[in-house]
Formats: structure tokens, sequence, C-alpha cells
């Protein structure tokens, strides 16, 4: 397989983003351990900590996913469109704890999409991999 066969850009892309809401996830739960007054409180949690390191814990969680989806993007381009789905669908639901500083979920949202158009690879080629 040729480099202009796989699907670099939705490569590149949901790789971004994976690394975007990852980070995004530690970062809200370092300030919910160490800075629990900076970030606002959620309505019903009560000023209770355990809310933050729950949202903490989703987005790591979608964000290991987002990233998952883009490694087996860029080995088994043969599965894209499945992988553009896994992109895309957990992309969407990062931004309930800041997708990323919303630009990860753009880009994750970008990548699922572009991986999920990318052109067929032909038969004789997708068993070279």
């Amino acid at each position: 397989m040729n480099r202009s066969e796989k699907p670099s850009k939705a490569f590149t892309l949901s790789l971004m983003a994976g690394v975007l809401i990852i980070s995004n996830s530690t970062l809200l739960g370092v300030a919910a351990i160490w800075f629990p007054w900076i970030i606002p409180t959620i309505p019903g949690s009560a000023n209770d900590p355990t809310t933050l390191y729950s949202l903490a814990a989703i987005g790591l969680t979608f964000g290991i996913l987002v990233l998952f989806g883009a490694i087996i993007l860029r080995y088994r381009p043969g599965n894209k469109k499945a992988c553009g789905v896994i992109i895309a669908v957990f992309s969407i639901p990062s931004v309930v704890t800041g997708g990323g500083f919303i630009i990860g979920f753009i880009l994750g949202i970008i990548g699922g999409v572009s991986a999920f158009r990318a052109p067929k690879i032909e038969g004789n080629k997708a068993s070279q991999l």
C-alpha cells in the first residue's frame, strides 16, 4: 500500500483530537484535586469533588478510545469505516468534559468523517498489509 492510499489526514486529525481530549480531562482531574475552587460547581453536585473526578475519568475514557481508533486506523486502513465511526462517536460525548478544549472535539469529528469517507482500498492491495 503506498502512501497516497492510507488515510493519513484522518489519522493525524484523530490523533491530535485524542491527545487534546486526554490532556483536557487530565487537567480537569488535576484541577479537581488541587484547585477545586477554580472550577464552578455543577448543578446538583453540592460541591462534591467526586463529580469532577467522575467527569475526568469519563473524559479520559473517551480520549483513550479516540486515540485507539486513530492507531487502529493507521495500522489497519482496511477497517477505516469502523475506525471513523469509533472516532466520531467517542468525540461527540467528550464535549461534556471540555472536548479537548473544544478543538479536540472538532478535530475528532473531522477526522472520523474523513476516515469514514476515504476511498475504498482495492482487494489485492488490502491483503498486502
